[in-house]
């Protein structure tokens, strides 16, 4: 039984070959199992990435040894630093949440904001991009309860740093309105809720 780690194999020109699941992975040899993967000369370069749910996306150079359209067996001549790592990972997100509460200018002022509700747009552990069906102010503190598919519920806060604008290029009149959220300090259980959704995001974006 294979993993669910999710492989791609590009040539040397980054140009995507094939796609599989990895079997196993030792400091020397890299195989793959699949359905269709691309039959390769022995010693041809490729590269192969390997999407690991704790540390991102890692990326291997290697030497074809065996290749069929089930298996392929490399062997990793060189392995790069993995990228996304947990810090820095933004990925494009599908959640939408009430607001529980606003404060603006240091003033509670839910209650002017009946049933408000955020659309997640990206995240990262540092913030957020959201849509709103309110208008936001740079400054703006809005708390929320964010939970996904079998998760808890953790209650988190984020500031307004930031309001993109985006206007049609024909009429030139305003089109969208984003904020740019920056989460307050959260302690090590919320960032690890977060990291997981984001890793279980990115792997379904990853496969499509």
């Amino acid at each position: 039984m294979f993993s669910d780690k999710s492989v791609k194999i590009f040539d040397m020109n980054k140009n995507l070959i094939g796609k599989g699941y990895l079997l196993s992975l030792s400091p020397e040899v890299i195989m793959v199992k699949g359905t269709n993967l691309p039959v390769l000369n022995s010693s041809k370069e490729i590269i192969i990435e390997i999407y690991n749910e704790l540390k991102g996306i890692s990326q291997y150079l290697c030497h074809v040894n065996i290749a069929t359209v089930n298996q392929l067996n490399a062997l990793i001549t060189r392995k790069k630093p993995a990228f996304e790592r947990r810090s820095s990972l933004k990925v494009r997100a599908d959640l939408s949440f009430y607001v529980e509460s606003i404060c603006r200018n240091d003033e509670n002022v839910t209650k002017d904001f009946p049933n408000m509700k955020i659309n997640l747009l990206n995240l990262s552990i540092g913030g957020m991009l959201i849509s709103s069906n309110y208008e936001l102010f740079i400054n703006d503190v809005i708390s929320f309860y964010f939970h996904y598919k079998n998760s808890l519920s953790i209650l988190l806060k984020a500031q307004v740093i930031r309001i993109d604008k985006t206007y049609d290029n024909s009429t030139k009149q305003l089109s969208i309105v984003n904020y740019g959220c920056m989460f307050e300090q959260m302690p090590d259980f919320y960032e690890d809720m977060i990291t997981k959704y984001l890793y279980i995001r990115q792997l379904q974006i990853y496969k499509d």
